[in-house]
């Protein structure tokens, strides 16, 4: 959770339950993506500990304990997702579900702390032992009755919720606290699974689909792209720290956004290129390569939470001083270069190149104002568990109606800790020089 800001306050811990006699055998296949995630945690084996969740925090006004665990239970009993498990065998993981009659609620009350720190420190050990892949439930949840009213957090593990997903619970369960029927979507990320081994048996195989991976590796060494400034880590996995900040505003927002419409990219492009023109600044780089994450839900799959993301290799040539339209373009061309769907679940991509592939320098956007239901508001958080690795940058870009925000996580050193900050400031030193500019492009001269 790093340092984000957590109230003091009275906490609860609610855990969803269920009988072992209830859960029955579930014969759709799993996800890529979630079939992996859950192997590879019962590889690494009962003693490895670490967590692998995700998580939102958000704001629900003064609201009974009664109203909350309603929600909660009417939340999880909503989506079957959430009443599924996957359980590891030998050629397959098989899964088992739960009816929605079968889940129930408990809830412990933790106690009242005088300060956010600890309570943050207790929802952390919370979701660690609570959210974990192996077993069930697979998504838990915390509340704190302060002064300003109740926050909610929620954690699940990765392996069953992305990015989106989180986007979506705050209004989901502020729309069941106000007594709306919550909208359940017909297919499930279950029914997904099935539907995409069919879709990937179909795909082709030609280099056309491999040959921008194999580029990108073979420009470093057959490993996937590094931040491009010193990290100060060896090989020992060193925790994560966690870095937030608004890369631009609002009103910033809209004109940078109008600036990568008029040169031929969309907004998405625009921060690629600005980081790409961040890393030849600090770094000389002279081009950005990273891989780049995308929300790849089908139409049908909108509103259902599930861990829908591709994995899509970008490099964006660029120099020092290049301008922005110039490397908007080569930006815009990468993103329109991305092939969208299951063919690009890690998994999938780690099969066909016939290598592991892990992530060391990554980047994401979403636009959370297009999410299925009510938006987040200015106030809700995602949080993320602590990763240990010495060579993992993540950048999250996030937009909303108040702007752009960014959210790093990169080995806790201080050399990585100045290196981050430079090349995201440098980031954001050019798009609010793009934001600006087309301000005065707006701005009739004066006679």
């Amino acid at each position: 959770m790093g340092d984000s800001t957590v109230p003091a306050g009275r906490l609860v811990f609610w855990t969803p339950t269920a009988a072992a006699s209830a859960w029955a055998d579930d014969p759709r296949a799993p996800a890529l993506v979630h079939e992996h995630h859950v192997r590879a945690a019962a590889a690494r084996g009962p003693r490895h500990v670490d967590p692998a969740w995700v998580g939102v925090s958000f704001g629900v006004g003064r609201v009974s304990r009664h109203q909350v665990g309603s929600a909660f239970s009417s939340w999880v009993r909503g989506h079957e997702h959430l009443r599924s498990r996957l359980v590891p065998a030998r050629e397959r993981c098989v899964r088992r579900t739960l009816p929605a009659s079968a889940v129930t609620l408990r809830r412990e009350d933790i106690g009242d702390f005088a300060d956010g720190a600890s309570v943050r420190r207790q929802i952390e050990a919370f979701f660690d032992r609570g959210a974990g892949p192996l077993g069930w439930p697979q998504v838990v949840f915390a509340t704190v009755e302060g002064a300003g009213g109740v926050t909610v957090f929620a954690g699940a593990d990765h392996g069953i919720v992305d990015g989106y997903t989180l986007a979506m619970i705050p209004g989901q369960i502020r729309g069941l606290l106000a007594g709306r029927a919550e909208n359940i979507p017909g297919l499930t990320f279950l029914d997904f699974g099935a539907e995409e081994r069919s879709l990937v048996d179909r795909l082709p195989m030609g280099p056309e689909h491999t040959d921008h991976w194999r580029t990108l590796l073979c420009e470093t060494h057959d490993k996937t792209p590094a931040f491009p400034l010193p990290l100060g880590a060896s090989e020992v996995p060193l925790t994560q720290r966690s870095a937030y900040r608004w890369l631009l505003d609002g009103p910033a927002t809209t004109r940078f956004a109008a600036a990568s419409r008029a040169g031929g990219g969309t907004t998405a492009a625009g921060l690629l290129a600005c980081l790409a023109l961040g890393a030849a600044k600090v770094a000389g780089e002279r081009h950005l390569s990273v891989v780049s994450l995308a929300n790849t839900r089908p139409d049908q799959w909108r509103a259902a939470p599930g861990w829908f993301v591709g994995l899509h290799p970008v490099r964006i040539p660029t120099a020092p001083g290049a301008a922005f339209t110039d490397t908007l373009a080569f930006a815009a061309a990468e993103l329109r270069r991305r092939r969208p769907g299951p063919g690009s679940s890690l998994p999938h991509i780690s099969q066909v190149l016939r290598r592991e592939i892990h992530p060391r320098f990554v980047v994401s956007y979403l636009d959370v104002r297009r999410v299925v239901g009510t938006p987040p508001q200015q106030e809700d958080m995602m949080l993320r568990s602590r990763i240990h690795s010495p060579a993992e940058v993540y950048v999250w870009l996030t937009r909303s109606d108040r702007g752009v925000h960014v959210s790093t996580r990169f080995p806790d050193t201080a050399v990585a800790r100045a290196n981050v900050e430079r090349f995201v400031l440098a980031a954001a030193h050019a798009a609010v020089g793009v934001a600006d500019g087309h301000r005065a492009e707006a701005v009739p001269a004066p006679v």
